[in-house]
């Protein structure tokens, strides 16, 4: 996955219960979407020690297509953090009220920065 510059992060999530190994990884309970700022990125290029991670408070998130059957548990109060594992390794875990979670596959990212490196210069 390449992580870019205000753009939105988007990545499913899936009631965390006994039968998430059997989930079928197309259909998601919800996603979440979290815009890339400068300093969310800054933070996301980071790459931990092997038995340590590290895990990001986000505030500023969407919740989309959250299907019927956990709609009563989004709809309570919920709080996003990412997680950070050597990899660099990138997951989502929503954490609600009511002590359900909700977890994102891991996925491999790599940031992605602009370095004018393409531009042709017609000069």
């Amino acid at each position: 996955m390449e992580l870019q510059q205000d753009t939105p992060l988007s990545l499913p999530l899936f009631l965390l219960d006994d039968n998430i190994e059997n989930r079928d990884i197309d259909s998601p309970d919800a996603e979440v979407s979290v815009m890339l700022s400068e300093n969310l990125l800054a933070h996301l290029c980071q790459n931990p020690k092997e038995d340590e991670n590290i895990s990001l408070h986000i505030d500023d998130y969407a919740l989309n297509n959250i299907s019927t059957t956990v709609t009563e548990l989004i709809g309570a109060e919920h709080q996003l953090q990412l997680l950070i594992n050597r990899g660099p390794i990138l997951s989502a875990v929503l954490s609600t009220s009511s002590e359900a979670l909700f977890v994102s596959p891991p996925v491999e990212m790599m940031p992605t920065f602009d370095l004018g490196l393409d531009d042709d210069e017609d000069e």
